[in-house]
Order: structure tokens, then sequence, then C-alpha cells
């Protein structure tokens, strides 16, 4: 059976090939372009920093496993403003990138979108805390030692065209925490606004409350939105209830509508019957009274008063009656045989004058 599937197999492994081949071609030319690309993970992620109004801007090019059959995915790091940025910080709106097909080059996207960011500087988005532009992640030329002590926040005055070192991977980890550090801090709330008497305690007093469940859940309590939420609640459950009891003292009418259905549904199926077996009588009375049975049987009779009066007609013959017997008899069978006659004579004619058929 090897040849019916031979085929098959060998036009996978060859389209396989023929993809794998395009995605090598593709990243080989992403690294001739003079893009200065850091390969984070092999043959799917690529990081290539760049300098635009001031900010070092990096993209992340993030290739699918049918690539390049399918579009790759180019993010920006920090977040910032732009017309080709969305809200997640994903290029979507670059016309090349939108319009990528297995003859695009991704290295031209690239450039292209650094031209952009060139030409029309983007703006970084702020902070809560108000550190602006901070990236998640120092480029690709900054090392641990650019972090200073005064302010926490790396000197990024090197080109933004180096290569990482041997300490490439520790960087990057380090770089990685210290965004992860930095998004948690954006989320963190204004406790001492929600809570203003923890001003006024003393550092002692606050660990001793860590332990005092009941406390804590009294002061939460009292929050602003915890009490609206709670009145809101309550005053959903009492129009529940209000509801439910609007809803029961509809049962008495509810089952007496439905007692008069049912009385009516009865009587609907009883009349039902009834017609049924009218209407069977109706069709056995006019198939019985059909003009076409009618003459027959008309006809029938007549032939029978005519063979009645045939007999007659012998027995006298033979002698068997006498003549009044005979006369009375046989004028009463012959009036008999002709008003018949004349019946089906006059329905015959009414038949074909109204176009029935024999």
């Amino acid at each position: 059976m090897s040849w019916l599937f031979g085929n098959k197999n060998k036009n996978t492994s060859s389209s396989q090939t023929n993809l794998q081949a395009h995605r090598t071609k593709q990243i080989d030319s992403l690294k001739k372009a003079n893009l200065n690309p850091i390969e984070v993970i092999p043959n799917t992620e690529y990081r290539i920093t760049f300098a635009s109004g001031g900010i070092n801007i990096t993209l992340v090019v993030s290739l699918p496993p049918l690539f390049p059959q399918d579009q790759p995915s180019i993010s920006v790091h920090p977040p910032i403003y732009h017309q080709w940025v969305d809200s997640q910080s994903k290029i979507t709106n670059c016309p090349s990138l939108s319009s990528f097909s297995m003859h695009s080059s991704l290295a031209v996207i690239v450039q292209s979108i650094i031209d952009e960011f060139k030409s029309h500087p983007p703006q970084l988005q702020s902070h809560n805390f108000g550190v602006v532009g901070r990236p998640p992640f120092p480029p690709a030329t900054t090392s641990m030692s650019s972090f200073t002590a005064s302010g926490g926040m790396p000197e990024y005055y090197q080109s933004p065209g180096g290569h990482f070192g041997t300490n490439q991977t520790e960087s990057m980890q380090v770089a990685e925490n210290s965004s992860e550090e930095s998004l948690s801090l954006d989320k963190v709330p204004d406790v001492f606004a929600a809570f203003p008497d923890l001003k006024t305690k003393s550092l002692t007093e606050l660990f001793e409350l860590q332990d005092e469940e009941d406390k804590i859940l009294e002061m939460i309590q009292k929050l602003p939105h915890v009490t609206k939420f709670a009145e809101e609640r309550e005053k959903i459950s009492n129009e529940c209830i209000e509801l439910a009891r609007a809803n029961l003292s509809y049962k008495p009418v509810l089952e007496q509508h439905r007692q008069w259905i049912l009385e009516k549904k009865n009587l609907y199926q009883k009349t039902e019957e009834e017609f049924q077996r009218n209407q069977q009588r109706l069709m056995s009375k006019s198939e019985d009274f059909h003009p076409s049975v009618i003459q027959n049987n008309l006809k029938v009779a007549l032939m029978e008063a005519e063979e009645e009066s045939e007999n007659i007609v012998e027995q006298f013959l033979e002698k068997k009656m006498d003549v009044e017997e005979f006369k009375h008899r046989f004028i009463q069978t012959r009036s008999l045989c002709h008003a018949r006659r004349a019946k089906d004579e006059k329905l015959t004619h009414i038949l074909v004058q109204q176009g029935y058929s024999n």
C-alpha cells in the first residue's frame, strides 16, 4: 500500500522543508539588514532596539509556527502613543505588515516601522508614580553598570547599534524582572487614601492589626464603596422579596384560569368527537342519496316490477288464478312498472341537464 501514500508523505515533507527554508531566509534578511536583532528564542522571537526622539524603543518580533505563511506579530516597548500602535502596544496599522504575504520581506517591514518612528517620534505613556517612559528592559548596549544609585534608572546614552556581551542572558533576566516590578508598582492602590486612620497608627500598631481580622473587616465594611454596595444589595434583596410576594398573590387567579382552561379543553374534545361522528354519518348519507345511486336503485325496482308482471301473466295462462284476481294484480303491477319507468326517464333527463355522468 506504500504506492497509495508515498506521494502524500513526500509532498508533506517537501512543503515543510520549503516553509522552513523561507523562514530561515526571512530571519537571515533581518540579520543582514544592519538592524542588529537580538535572538531571545531561537527562530521564534527577536528584539531590535533603536533611538527615536531621544528615547530608546525596542521592537519585539514574534514569529508564529507557520511563519512566513502566517503574519508575524510585532510589539513595542516601552508603551507609547502612535497611530500605528494599539492599546496592547502591538503594531497594527503598518501597511506593509497588514499586507504581509509569503513573498514579503521581514527586514523591509521592520525598517519601515523604524523609519516611521524616526520621522514621527512617538510619545511615551505616563505611569501613575510619575516616572515617564521607563522601558521594561534595557536595550542591547546597556549592562547592569548603567543603573545609577541616585535615581535607580538606567542611563541610555550609548549607541543602540551595539551587541550583547557574555552577560546577555543575565542582563535580559534582570531587565525583565525590573519590568515586572515596575508594572506591579503601577497597580498598587493608595492605601492611606482608602484608610485614613492608618496614618495615625504607629508601626507597632500596624503589625498588631495584621493579626486582628475582625478589625480589618470592620475597617473594610466602613469604606464608602463597600457601604454603598451593601445598601444596594439590601435594596435589591427587598425588591426581590416584594416581587416574590406579588407573584404568590397571583397564584389563586392563575389556578382559577387554569381550571377554566381545562374545562374548555374537555368541552372542545367532546365537541370534536361529536363533530367527527356527525361528519361520518353525513358522508354515509351523502353516498346513499347520490343521484347515481338513486337511479340505479330505481332501475332495479323497475326490472323487479316487470318481472313480477310477467309472472302474473304466466300464472293466468296456466290457469292458476281467475280473471278477477289476474285483472287486479296485473293492473296494479303494470301501473307500478310504468310509474317507475317514468321516474327513471325523468331522473335521467335531470341528470343529463345538470351534467351528472352514469
